[in-house]
């Protein structure tokens, strides 16, 4: 007699029952990592969003930039001060164009008795890296202008109708990609 090469239908029915667990333990492996990567896709887009700078520092798809701003007053930016520490918030312009603001919340000390102080700072995200007191001078002169241009823009200054829409953007968003001019 021939013996019959088909496995019987425990035999068959134990290998697949192994088989259904293995694909289980593979679909929750596969299943846990991509909600692994959407929650910490999340968590950086967040940070960015809302202006975290702890998350910022270690977000792998921001650069760093260099962006400069106008140094406030000494009794905004003092070490002294009880309410904030020294620490201030202004927006930088991180390019030439004009059109990339990063609103940031830094200290950089007193006024090291630089004639016409502006701040360099160099940023990925909120998150500040280095932050420097340096002289108007040292600064090109279009990153001025656009400083300029977001002033007279934060302080009304100009045609009002145009003023409403972008100023409630500055006034509520942490990153501006919008030239002003």
């Amino acid at each position: 007699m021939k013996k019959d090469k088909e496995p019987s239908l425990a035999t068959q029915i134990d290998h697949d029952v192994k088989l259904k667990s293995r694909y289980r333990r593979w679909t929750f492996g596969l299943g846990g990592l991509i909600v692994l990567a959407l929650v910490s896709i999340g968590i950086l887009c967040l940070g960015y969003y809302k202006g975290i700078g702890t998350i910022d520092r270690f977000d792998p798809f921001l650069s760093y930039k260099v962006g400069y701003t106008k140094l406030p007053s000494e009794k905004e930016i003092s070490p002294n001060n009880k309410a904030t520490n020294g620490y201030w918030t202004a927006w930088f312009t991180d390019n030439t164009m004009g059109n990339e603001w990063t609103k940031l919340t830094l200290t950089t000390g007193l006024n090291p008795g630089v004639k016409d102080p502006y701040v360099m700072a160099y940023h990925k995200g909120s998150y500040v890296k280095v932050a420097r007191i340096v002289p108007r001078t040292y600064i090109n002169q279009t990153y001025i202008s656009n400083l300029a241009a977001l002033d007279a823009l934060l302080n009304h200054k100009g045609n009002t109708a145009t003023n409403n829409h972008d100023l409630k953007k500055f006034k509520t968003q942490i990153h501006v990609s919008d030239t002003v001019q």
